[in-house]
């Protein structure tokens, strides 16, 4: 742009030199009327003149110049309007379409820790670019850039990197957010209006920013309300199953609560006839009824004969040429398939698939298995030949609830260190309604959280899963410990039916800087014990979570050297009855814990569940047991 405003400047240079040329060499004209003349001329006509001369030498690159300007200036305008992640995705990838029309470009933002390819240039064919990038690079390198090329920079994994060089696409455009790259944006820069204009670049460096913001602000709360929907859903689905004993009904609900969370093009539920050999449409939508009709899959047959068999999820991103893949739908561009399976045995398939090239992604793929999940109980109710002992086994038999809830827990303590943590946790039916978590923030940070939720059995357990889901998605944005818990409280009051709580209690613990944050939500205080053997009792905070909405929850920093020790546990352990119906109690547990807090946690953690066990005299507890145990080395 600059070179051209040089260029228009130069020529009217030249004819400012010519006027006074004639006016004094050729005519010899007085220098007073010529001066005034040339002041006149030179208000009246110089911007005009500037522009006229700007378009002749500008033609249709000027144009294309001023629609990339116009196209990047509503962009910008449009993002300082919205906040929905949908509509901002959208007005993006419209404007890219608009301005790379002559040239290869690929967008990809993040979910679920990977860069999954969201749009393409129509030029080019689907799989010449990745489906998915990993995020690992970005955490590893310096991304203060926002633009890089692929030729001199190893930002991406070289493989990957080789598919885009060689296509010619070495341009890559980061969108950062607060933590992380939000999207990619890759492109063949050669001859882009982008690169030779100072204006368009600046342009282009906001909404950069501003998108990769939001992007990733929205997709965070977007997740959250989908993982809340779904909680709606799944719900809704027990109780269609407790309710109803029609395959056919229970089914068909199933597909309609699955339309509302994935927006699906088609669906449909096979199951393995008798003789187990072929398999047959139970529930379907978006099918024409006639394909349907006609249609005789055999086990190991396209892609729900093949998943059946095998007992596996299988994803197709674009169903041309795949290997397994029986055409039902012309218009069908991926599929999705996950098997029914119960007891360890494949009953049959639920298959969705889209007009879309790519459309399934591994959030896709965790909903369905859900519901799958919940397909397969509903059908192996149906198949009960008493109706009253179905419904008697239905609560044993939801979803395998006690090993969901296992793999939920964590499953490995994260090591921090100079911190000892030691765990423990007994459901005392198959399914809880304590929950613990730990979460590694950095080096030297550790979340430690806690909680009790009302009731038991699979509402318990619903419930318990979404606390932890949506703690552990507020761990990008690292909010305060009472920001966290205010969170956690308004989600579920939003969520959960009327009557359902939870006590809940979260802290971070930092080794650098020898200090414990806490909030409690209403959780029976943990004990917290000096090196010297002073105790104190955790109880700063609030109300327990879910209860009303908007409450405001407080935080208390305390420090936390070395030999301190934190004892933090539910309501099972101090309220654990022998055979005089007295509780064991919190004097008690303190005693243990203050008396062994030189011992490494692990032993004090026997030592406390061997006391309470030989209390009780019970090897199996009447109430759920968890105890957390933290200790700074």
């Amino acid at each position: 742009m600059h070179n051209f405003r040089y260029s228009g400047s130069f020529v009217i240079l030249v004819i400012y030199f010519g006027y006074f040329y004639i006016s004094f060499a050729v005519f010899n004209w007085p220098w007073l009327p010529v001066v005034l003349s040339f002041g006149i001329v030179l208000g009246l006509w110089q911007k005009p003149a500037r522009r006229l001369i700007r378009k002749l030498l500008r033609s249709k690159r000027y144009m294309r110049l001023n629609d990339a300007i116009q196209i990047l200036q509503d962009l910008n305008s449009y993002l300082n309007q919205t906040i929905r992640y949908s509509e901002v995705r959208q007005a993006l990838l419209t404007a890219f379409d608009r301005l790379f029309r002559e040239r290869p470009w690929a967008y990809y933002i993040l979910q679920n820790d990977k860069y999954h390819l969201v749009k393409f240039s129509d030029k080019e064919r689907p799989y010449d670019f990745p489906e998915e990038i990993s995020l690992l690079p970005f955490q590893k390198k310096q991304t203060d850039e926002l633009t890089r090329d692929l030729h001199r920079d190893s930002l991406i994994d070289k493989p990957v990197r080789d598919r885009f060089l060689k296509q010619n696409m070495h341009a890559l455009f980061l969108f950062p957010g607060h933590n992380r790259i939000a999207a990619l944006l890759i492109l063949y820069p050669d001859g882009c209006i982008l690169f030779k204009d100072a204006e368009t670049r600046g342009l282009l460096e906001k909404i950069q920013k501003k998108a990769g913001l939001i992007l990733e602000n929205t997709a965070l709360f977007a997740d959250l309300e989908q993982r809340n929907r779904q909680i709606h859903k799944l719900f809704e689905v027990n109780e269609k199953i407790l309710s109803s004993f029609n395959p056919k009904r229970t089914l068909d609900f199933i597909l309609i609560s699955l339309k509302s969370l994935i927006n699906y093009d088609a669906a449909a539920v096979f199951l393995v006839d008798k003789r187990g050999e072929n398999l047959l449409t139970v529930s379907s939508d978006g099918y024409p009824a006639e394909a349907l009709e006609k249609l005789h899959l055999k086990i190991g047959q396209g892609a729900c004969g093949w998943v059946v068999q095998t007992g596996k999820t299988h994803v197709l991103p674009h169903v041309e040429n795949a290997e397994h893949y029986y055409a039902i739908r012309p218009q069908t561009q991926s599929q999705l398939s996950v098997p029914l399976i119960f007891n360890n045995k494949v009953m049959g398939v639920i298959c969705l698939e889209s007009d879309q090239p790519n459309f399934f992604n591994q959030t896709t793929v965790e909903t369905l298995k859900l519901f799958a999940t919940q397909a397969a109980i509903a059908i192996h109710n149906a198949r009960q030949i008493n109706v009253y002992l179905a419904k008697k086994e239905l609560e044993h038999e939801l979803v395998d609830a006690g090993a969901v809830q296992r793999r939920l827990l964590v499953q490995r303590i994260p090591r921090l260190e100079h911190l000892q943590i030691s765990v423990s946790h007994q459901p005392s039916k198959l399914v809880s309604g304590d929950l613990y978590d730990l979460i590694r923030y950095d080096s030297t940070t550790m979340g430690v959280a806690i909680g009790d939720v009302s009731g038991k059995g699979a509402p318990a357990a619903l419930m318990m899963a979404l606390i932890l889901a949506s703690l552990r998605s507020q761990k990008v944005t690292f909010y305060t410990v009472c920001d966290t818990v205010y969170r956690l409280n308004n989600l579920l009051h939003e969520s959960t039916i009327e009557g359902k709580y939870a006590s809940f209690f979260f802290a971070l613990i930092s080794t650098e800087k020898n200090e414990l944050i806490y909030t409690n939500a209403g959780h029976n205080p943990p004990i917290f014990i000096k090196a010297n053997g002073q105790v104190f009792r955790l109880e700063k905070g609030g109300i327990v979570l879910g209860f009303l909405a908007d409450q405001i929850y407080t935080q208390e920093s305390i420090p936390f050297e070395q030999g301190d020790f934190l004892v933090a546990y539910t309501d099972g352990i101090t309220e654990a009855m022998n055979h005089r119906e007295e509780e064991f109690g919190e004097e008690r547990l303190i005693e243990l814990a203050r008396k062994n807090r030189k011992l490494p946690v692990q032993e004090v953690r026997n030592i406390i569940l061997e006391a309470v066990r030989d209390f009780a005299k019970a090897d199996i507890p009447d109430d759920d047991m968890t105890l957390v145990l933290c200790k700074h080395e």
